[in-house]
C-alpha cells in the first residue's frame, strides 16, 4: 500500500527489480561474481525462480542492471559534494578524500572489483557491462567540465586530471585489499593532490 492505495503493477515491478539488484550487489560483495549464484541472489532477495524471470532473462542481464544502479551512487554523491564545495569553499581535496573513504574502500570497492574481474574472462558479461561503464564515465566527464576548470598551469583537460586521479586511487584501493596501511595510502594521496590541486579550480556559481 502506498498512501493508502494499492500498488500498481508498475510499482510492484519497480520494487521487485530493486530487491533483485540490491541482493545481487550484496552477493557480489560477499561471495564474488562466481560465488554469487542465481540461487544465492534469489534467496537473499526473497524471490522465487518463477517470479524473477518476469523482470530479467539471465543472471548477466541482472548483473548489468545492478551495475547501472550501483554506479548511480557515486555520481549522485559527487554531484552533491561538488555543489557543497562551490557554496562552502571546501577544497577539492575534501571531495577526493570522500570518494576514497566511501567508494574506494569497503563494499563499493569490492563490488567494483568483482565487475571488472568477472569481465576479464566472461565476454558476454563484458559486452553487457561495457556500455554501462562508458555511460558512467561520460556522466563523470560532464560533471567535471560543468564544475571545474584548469588554472592555466597545464594544457591537460580537467576531465583528464580528475579521471587520472580516480585511476590512481583505484590502484591504491586494489592494493589495499592485500596490504592494509591507511597512513601509507593517505600519504600517497596527499602527495598526488599536492601535484594536481594547483592545476584545478572549482567553478564558482550562485
Amino acid at each position: 500500500m502506498k498512501n493508502g492505495k494499492p500498488q500498481t503493477q508498475e510499482e510492484k515491478s519497480k520494487v521487485m527489480r530493486l530487491r533483485l539488484m540490491e541482493a545481487t550487489l550484496a552477493c557480489l560483495q560477499e561471495l564474488g561474481y562466481h560465488g554469487a549464484s542465481l540461487t544465492q541472489i534469489l534467496k537473499r532477495a526473497g524471490v522465487s525462480r518463477g517470479a524473477w524471470r518476469h523482470h530479467y532473462s539471465s543472471k548477466k542481464e541482472l548483473v548489468a542492471a545492478a551495475a547501472e544502479y550501483f554506479l548511480q551512487g557515486p555520481v549522485k554523491s559527487a554531484s552533491e559534494l561538488v555543489l557543497m564545495s562551490k557554496t562552502k569553499d571546501a577544497e577539492l581535496g575534501f571531495l577526493i578524500e570522500y570518494i576514497w573513504d566511501n567508494f574506494y574502500q569497503g563494499p563499493y570497492r569490492d563490488i567494483w572489483l568483482e565487475f571488472h574481474v568477472a569481465c576479464r574472462t566472461d565476454r558476454e558479461l563484458r559486452r553487457r557491462l561495457a556500455p554501462v561503464i562508458r555511460r558512467f564515465f561520460i556522466t563523470l566527464d560532464e560533471l567535471w567540465h560543468a564544475n571545474f576548470h584548469t588554472t592555466g598551469k597545464t594544457k591537460v583537460g580537467v576531465d583528464v586530471l580528475l579521471n587520472l586521479t580516480l585511476y590512481v586511487m583505484r590502484g591504491m584501493a586494489i592494493q589495499s585489499i592485500i596490504i592494509e596501511d591507511a597512513d601509507y595510502y593517505r600519504g600517497l594521496r596527499s602527495q598526488w593532490l599536492s601535484m594536481v590541486l594547483p592545476l584545478i579550480a572549482i567553478n564558482k556559481g550562485p
